[in-house]
């Protein structure tokens, strides 16, 4: 007679639909990814090849994703006027997007005359759900602060001399500012709000800084905004970004940029800082530009010395969970291109007068694990869980910081989608994945794509199990590495059996079975997210399994169930092999059909509140 712990797990079992269908993490999967935008055979403000890029993203209450780009095609105005932003959105987190609506500049949402000068909405958005309410802004409302500017001068004068001619980077846009808008139907339409900072000629930066300069620009200055990023912090809306305006000093009492008076008109520092601006949501304007940043100070041609030297940019801030707060920026002063501040204050960074941070390089890592991707534009989110992520464009790997601390050790996670200019990480509640948004830099010829690609990381949305093997009772596990094998495991084969509890980390003994289009499924453990898979990938006898990113669009095991409430893992590629246990712990291997119950696997709710079954047969 059968035990009544026996009974309980059968009934699990058929209950979850295990064997009949195989058990999935619920949501939409494609770790491969797609395109979600390329460009056609329209011409382009600036070379083709960083035409289309900055993909941006937000998550909304309902679940809804949205994401925005810069698509610098000309306008029917013959430039840059009338430039639009393009918002794309998913409901499947993240799996497919589809195109959603088009944000005008402020000139054609406002009658307001003193916003008639910007004309195009150019670059750089930042989309962020308000968490709460912000003075007359309600929480939950979406936000969109993005660079905008007014005409491209140096565009149209090429055009005016030369028709044919071609750009093959960046022009001389008047008028560039930060503007913020808000939309109140998961970005279907949107309403301009007021703009954050206000700059002046765009003066080639950054891709041809003081050399592409318009007619126009009389004294060829240099002084765009880039790249907000939007938080909410003490009840106000704050917004960093990177300024290029000439500022000469930091206000010693007030942390506040202090602006050349001949900034219009003096020679170019060709400078920038990175600054922050606070709004309570009901002021006719935002605070002062505070520094977070200063760079160096440098001497000009005309005796004057001002900050900005190093051009440190794109601000990215996260709370961390021993109560700092993080900050990372690209600068180009000379050594390490991609550094970190820390403060206990998120709008006091430039206290501790540190004019140009700490290499990432500086920050600990996990045994195996590279030092932090640099090369600029780095990319810091917090996830659900609290542990935080971080690319930049050097890599197309990513790190993660699995206390969330300050001083927490960094593992790092390959993904199937690599590198670029601000490839954007979000973090996706429903299916606690990481959606990756990438854009292409290249060339004046090159393609221009805004791609996207999802990666488990661990811990992610779904009912994980344990896979108890029939005849030795040692479940799948992995020795108690967290990520690739051929990055955290000395580049061998890692999936393994192992005595059930018998590691540090029993996340590392726990799978999500996720069924892919094939109808097969894939085996994502729960400390990293990786997949167990053939490690040569090549379906013959005697083959191991190791784990690494999801990189296939199907999966690589189809669950074949016994008549003993079992199923085995039979391989996607070739049906004659099954995953097969050794008799006492140690490597799974590919074998072909045995009757020893080495390839019978019983998935036991990591969860489940019922002990763990006895081994005997159940029908």
């Amino acid at each position: 007679m059968k035990s009544q712990r026996t009974r309980t797990t059968c009934a699990m079992l058929f209950g979850l639909g295990l064997l009949c269908s195989p058990a999935t993490n619920a949501r939409a999967y494609a770790p491969l990814g797609g395109t979600m935008f390329e460009l056609g055979d329209e011409p382009c403000l600036k070379g083709r090849g960083n035409c289309a890029i900055y993909p941006k993203s937000a998550q909304l209450p309902s679940g809804r994703l949205v994401a925005a780009f810069e698509k610098s095609t000309v306008a029917a105005s013959g430039g840059a006027a009338g430039q639009t932003l393009p918002i794309y959105t998913s409901t499947n987190y993240g799996s497919s997007w589809e195109p959603l609506s088009a944000v005008p500049a402020p000139a054609y949402l406002t009658s307001d005359p003193a916003y008639a000068k910007f004309t195009s909405h150019w670059t750089n958005p930042y989309l962020y759900v308000l968490p709460q309410t912000v003075g007359n802004l309600q929480a939950g409302t979406l936000l969109l602060a993005s660079i905008v500017s007014g005409e491209d001068e140096y565009y149209r004068d090429q055009k005016a001399s030369e028709p044919s001619w071609v750009p093959s980077n960046d022009g001389d846009r008047r008028d560039l500012a930060i503007a913020l808008f808000a939309s109140h139907d998961e970005g279907s339409s949107w309403e301009f709000v007021n703009t954050v900072a206000t700059g002046g000629w765009q003066g080639g930066s950054a891709g041809a800084i003081g050399q592409h300069i318009a007619n126009a620009n009389t004294f060829a200055q240099v002084d765009p905004l880039w790249e907000p990023h939007l938080m909410v912090y003490n009840n106000q809306l704050v917004c960093f970004y990177s300024d290029e305006n000439d500022y000469l000093a930091v206000d010693p009492s007030t942390g506040e940029a202090l602006l050349n008076p001949n900034n219009d008109t003096a020679p170019d520092s060709h400078g920038q800082v990175l600054v922050h601006k606070t709004w309570d949501g009901t002021a006719a304007n935002w605070s002062g530009p505070i520094v977070d940043v200063a760079g160096t100070t440098v001497t000009l041609s005309d005796g004057t010395t001002q900050i900005g030297g190093g051009r440190p940019g794109m601000s990215t801030v996260v709370p961390t969970e021993d109560g700092l707060w993080l900050l990372t920026f690209e600068y180009w002063g000379g050594g390490a291109n991609t550094r970190y501040k820390l403060a206990s204050d998120p709008l006091a960074f430039g206290a501790d007068n540190d004019v140009e941070g700490q290499p990432v390089s500086q920050l600990p890592t996990t045994a195996g694990s590279g030092q932090l991707a640099q090369g600029g534009s780095p990319v810091l989110v917090k996830l659900g869980d609290g542990r935080l992520a971080y690319n930049a464009s050097d890599s197309g790997n990513i790190w993660v910081n699995a206390s969330g601390r300050s001083d927490g050790a960094w593992t790092e996670f390959q993904t199937t989608l690599g590198s670029g200019y601000s490839r954007n990480l979000q973090y996706v509640q429903g299916t606690g994945r990481v959606v990756i948004l990438q854009g292409t830099w290249g060339g004046a010829s090159d393609d221009a794509l805004i791609r996207y690609g999802e990666v488990d990381l661990g811990y992610s949305s779904g009912p994980y199990f344990q896979l108890i093997n029939r005849a030795t009772g040692l479940v799948i596990g992995t020795g108690g590495n967290t990520t690739d094998a051929n990055i955290g495991n000395q580049d061998v084969p890692d999936v393994v059996t192992e005595a059930r509890g018998s590691v540090v980390n029993l996340a590392t003994q726990a799978w999500h079975v996720t069924v892919k289009a094939n109808g097969a499924v894939t085996l994502l453990n729960q400390a990293g997210g990786r997949a167990a898979a053939i490690w040569t990938g090549n379906a013959t006898t005697g083959q191991l399994i190791g784990q690494w990113t999801d990189d296939l669009a199907d999966g690589s095991w189809v669950l074949v169930e016994t008549d003993s409430g079992y199923a085995r893992l039979q391989s996607a590629l070739n049906p004659n092999l099954y995953l097969t246990a050794p008799q006492s712990p140690g490597q799974l291997q590919l074998q072909t059909t045995t009757s020893d119950g080495t390839q019978e696997w019983l998935l036991w709710p990591q969860a489940a509140a019922v002990p763990a079954p006895s081994l005997t047969t159940c029908n």
